[in-house]
């Protein structure tokens, strides 16, 4: 590699410059001589946001985050430095403090003048000085006018298995093109590879994908952006393409890996980066300086301990705080870490499920599994020959394995639809008719989270049960004396029921699965009494996840976790919208099925007229309708407002103005119109599901808009 400092190399980087584009040789090289080389690793502050205006600034290679930091410590006015762009001009002129933090994203390089040295510079050339101010003209006026930005955020994703027959290379090129078809945007597949090793080797001769075109070799153009750009092989698929090898005995490769990585940026809005499964310090370099790791394993207890491995390997950690400056934050030893939710662990099955309980890979990873890859029976499988250069498996679209990778795709293409079902008892049932019109048109549900009712809706179709399986579960109830089969008495009494009987039926239908169990992500809320805080589940058994989340005060006894007391999710987040913001969800259906005031007083206003109605039938024209209701008047209807009864009444009218909070932060909202219909009342399944499905038809052109919008 070439001594980047030499005024050679300095004078040839200026060149590259754009902004220094047109300049006669001896303006150059005038600029070469002023200039200074610095390198950045990932995470560190190049410049920070007050720091004093001391340098003009040039990017050579890699990239930066460019953004203010509030008194929250949150990042606003974000914006991006890419190859060639120059930054820090408005501080030259003005001699203002910076405003902004600049962050390297990868390994980069920056070009600095001197203050005193570029106003120099611009004294002795001034169409240099003209040029700056006509590109700092432009800027304000795009920042202005322009809402869409010229210059988009990229994202590296790397792929890795530290073993083989994972198919973790035919994931990384199935992931790469359904990004394309997700997003739209332009998307690049690169293998990296030691000679000889194109492809991780399958567990059958024939699976990986096979190059059919040599591949360049890495040492050939890792300093050359020119030609890493011109090996790109363009339009032979939706995505383009760039093979290349390594030599691991090659030490210096290691440290120009992040300007490798950075040259796409720019270019390219994702650039899928295909590993080896070899770990060195190439590969290890690659991993760290991407901007998300998939870590692909099977359901083996050696693959998992060897993806821990990994993981450990990773630096990981929170980078340079925002609005530090200073040496030391410039140089921080955290610069070169990334967040753990930039790591995905993504376990395959060996078989056709993973037989491996959540307690023994837990065991094994201490890690959270971000998701599960179906296993590609031949009968899904396409053998992709149209490609002049690349040969690989391709699963059918409605394979479950497509389904799985397109999800993913989706989340890190920023387009995933998130479904959050609130809280409301019997009310819940509603979810099963809006769940039954996404079904029928084909809405994409990405993510789903639930709360009380809508925690056992949630779980019960993210574990593959379709609206019309979950509707017929909700017949059971339909028969009032089925119920009974609920009642498990208590003492001392903190609930109606004790939730045994509640857990043992929950066991016959969603059995022992896990969250790992799921074909689409899911989340459940709950709360602890104790604390006063929120408790958000997304891993271990599902049925005791649901258990606590439905624990109604007053009706279903509290679960007791060591020194927690677990109550209903409903109580503090009716409507868990919020937990899909917290994931970074950009679209999202809210379905809230709470009734209003309004709702509150037509049902009580109906109720009554139904009670006069009934008052009113003579003993001559219908006897036994006259003895039956004032039996009920007599005997139960003293009951009817129990302690029990009051106590949800009174949560839900608070739970309502909880869930309308929570509904601002939705795209669409259905709510569906249950006036009439009591909390308890479970058997009225045909009358509660009409009226979700027809809240769901209404919302219709809303969700079809939203999930069309990029």
């Amino acid at each position: 590699m070439n001594n980047l400092s030499s005024l050679v190399n300095r004078f040839h980087l200026v060149q590259q410059i754009p902004i220094f584009t047109g300049l006669s040789w001896m303006e150059l090289h005038r600029i070469a001589r002023k200039a200074v080389i610095v390198e950045y690793k990932k995470g560190d502050i190049v410049c920070p946001q007050g720091g004093a205006p001391d340098f003009f600034y040039c990017l050579i290679s890699g990239r930066l985050l460019a953004y203010s930091s509030s008194l929250h410590a949150q990042k606003d006015d974000i914006d991006f430095i890419h190859r060639g762009m120059h930054f820090g001009i408005v501080s030259i002129l003005t001699g203002e403090n910076h405003s902004m933090n600049f962050e390297a994203l990868n390994d980069s390089i920056v070009l600095k003048i001197a203050k005193e040295d570029f106003h120099e510079i611009l004294n002795s050339i001034p169409p240099l000085g003209l040029r700056l101010s006509q590109s700092l003209s432009r800027r304000i006026r795009r920042k202005i006018h322009d809402t869409t930005k010229s210059v988009f955020e990229s994202t590296v994703v790397a792929v890795y298995s530290p073993v083989t027959g994972t198919g973790s290379s035919t994931y990384a090129i199935n992931l790469a093109l359904s990004i394309r078809k997700e997003t739209g945007k332009n998307v690049i597949f690169i293998n990296i590879h030691p000679p000889g090793q194109p492809q991780d080797s399958g567990a059958r001769a024939g699976n990986s994908p096979r190059w059919k075109s040599p591949p360049i070799g890495l040492a050939q153009i890792i300093d050359d952006h020119a030609k890493i750009l011109d090996h790109v092989i363009k339009k032979d698929l939706p995505v383009d393409l760039l093979n290349v090898s390594f030599d691991p005995k090659d030490t210096a490769l290691k440290k120009h890996i992040g300007l490798f990585v950075s040259a796409f940026v720019g270019d390219y809005h994702y650039v899928i980066v295909d590993l080896p499964n070899e770990m060195d310090d190439i590969v290890l370099e690659t991993l760290t300086q991407s901007d998300l790791v998939h870590l692909i394993t099977c359901d083996r207890t050696r693959d998992m301990e060897s993806i821990r491995k990994v993981i450990d390997r990773l630096p990981r950690g929170s980078s340079s705080p925002p609005g530090a400056f200073g040496p030391q934050a410039e140089r921080s030893p955290e610069g070169r870490k990334f967040r753990e939710e930039r790591i995905r662990v993504i376990v395959r099955a060996v078989e056709e499920k993973i037989y491996l309980s959540f307690e023994e890979i837990n065991k094994h990873l201490d890690y959270h599994v971000s998701a599960a890859l179906p296993t590609l029976p031949p009968s899904e499988l396409t053998q992709r020959e149209g490609s002049q250069h690349l040969s690989f498996l391709q699963s059918e679209p409605h394979s479950e394995y497509t389904k799985t990778v397109t999800r993913i795709a989706r989340e890190i293409g920023g387009v995933s639809v998130g479904l959050a079902l609130g809280g409301g008892a019997a009310l819940g049932i509603a979810h099963i008719g809006v769940l039954r019109v996404l079904e029928q048109e084909n809405i994409p549900i990405d993510i789903v989270v639930g709360s009380s009712m809508g925690a056992i809706i949630a779980s019960l179709w993210a574990i593959g049960k379709d609206a019309a399986g979950i509707e017929k579960i909700a017949r059971e109830f339909e028969q009032r004396k089925n119920l009974l089969n609920l009642l498990d008495p208590v003492v001392p009494i903190s609930g109606l029921l004790g939730g045994r009987a509640i857990k043992h039926w929950l066991r016959k239908h969603i059995g022992g699965r896990t969250f790992y169990s799921t074909r689409i992500p899911l989340m459940i809320t709950a709360y602890d009494l104790i604390r006063r805080e929120e408790l958000v589940m997304e891993s271990g058994s599902l049925v005791n996840a649901i258990r606590k989340s439905i624990a109604i005060p007053g009706v279903i006894e509290p679960v007791r976790e060591k020194d927690r007391l677990i109550i209903d999710g409903g109580v503090l987040n009716p409507l868990p919208t919020n937990i899909l913001t917290s994931r970074n969800i950009k679209k999202i259906i809210g379905v809230n099925v709470l009734q209003s005031p309004h709702d509150v007083s037509e049902s009580f206003a109906l109720e009554k007229n139904t009670e006069l109605r009934k008052e009113r039938v003579p003993f001559r024209e219908a006897p036994f309708q006259f003895l039956g209701f004032r039996m009920y008047r007599f005997l139960l209807r003293p009951f009817r407002h129990n302690i029990s009864d009051i106590i949800v009444r009174t949560l839900q009218s608070t739970e309502y103005v909880l869930a309308e909070q929570s509904a601002q932060q939705a795209d669409v909202v259905i709510h569906p119109d249950l006036v009439g219909i009591n909390w308890f009342e479970l058997y009225k399944v045909d009358e509660l599901i009409k009226r979700g499905e027809d809240a769901a038809r209404k919302a219709l052109p809303e969700i079809k808009k939203l999930i069309e919008t990029e």
